[in-house]
């Protein structure tokens, strides 16, 4: 697929965390370009690539919804919680299609074919299957509770409601998505409490908690230098899909 078979405007990449956009902005080339409604938004030199970092779950899709004018593509990137066989920290996952309760958003099929292709041309490690999207900070656990569709993947917070507005929009979409906890390493149950409804970090609070929890001080180094590397296989992933679809 190549970026001629796209309708024309940016491929926009909606992400929701600081540092999930920085990383990505920094591999693609793009600048900061202002904040507009509570969206940060960055932009390449040629305007074919958009980067919104506009807040986690229904509230922050809906924020970079507002700020798309007829995308090209709508690319959801950010953490996810692992919950399938074999996933680990950093891996990548292509969403084959997103779920939130009954509904089902497929990705678009030649989209995903570059993202594979263009994953195995790097060596990442990768898996494709079913992303769900929930309301709230969850653990892969709780995610999946009361499910019995054991064939999910990932849980992330946004993808279904970015998929619903590009079926809308008759724009093609794309989740992908890099794991950041696992079951083994649910650090999602102890972000809650120095994370605000936007994902923003809460310094006070993470001060707090480390104050009385100085044990905890060595496992979140290694888990900030594990995420760390999984957001920069995130953003080479991106990158390399966005190279795949403009060959």
């Amino acid at each position: 697929m190549s970026n001629s078979q796209l309708a024309p405007g940016p491929a926009a990449i909606v992400v929701a965390l600081p540092w999930e956009a920085t990383p990505i902005a920094k591999h693609l080339g793009l600048r900061r370009d202002g904040v507009h409604a509570e969206v940060i938004e960055y932009r390449g030199q040629e305007d074919r690539v958009l980067l919104l970092q506009a807040g986690i779950g229904p509230r922050g899709a809906a924020r970079a919804l507002v700020r798309l004018d007829k995308p090209a593509l709508i690319l959801s990137a950010g953490f996810c919680g692992g919950v399938g066989p074999g996933l680990d920290l950093g891996d990548v996952v292509v969403a084959s299609h997103v779920m939130r309760n009954t509904d089902s958003f497929p990705a678009e099929p030649l989209v995903l074919e570059a993202a594979t292709r263009a994953l195995k041309t790097i060596g990442l490690p990768f898996h494709v299957g079913p992303i769900l999207t929930v309301d709230e900070v969850v653990t892969p656990a709780e995610g999946l509770e009361g499910r019995a569709d054991l064939q999910i993947l990932a849980v992330d917070m946004e993808s279904a409601y970015l998929a619903e507005a590009a079926r809308r929009q008759s724009v093609p979409f794309l989740g992908i998505r890099v794991v950041s906890d696992t079951p083994a390493e649910p650090w999602a149950a102890e972000a809650r409490s120095f994370l605000d409804q936007d994902g923003r970090l809460k310094a006070v609070s993470l001060a707090a908690t480390l104050f009385r929890h100085p044990s905890w001080i060595p496992r979140m180094l290694r888990l900030a230098s594990q995420l760390r590397l999984a957001t920069r296989q995130l953003a080479q992933g991106t990158k390399a899909l966005l190279e795949e679809l403009n060959t």
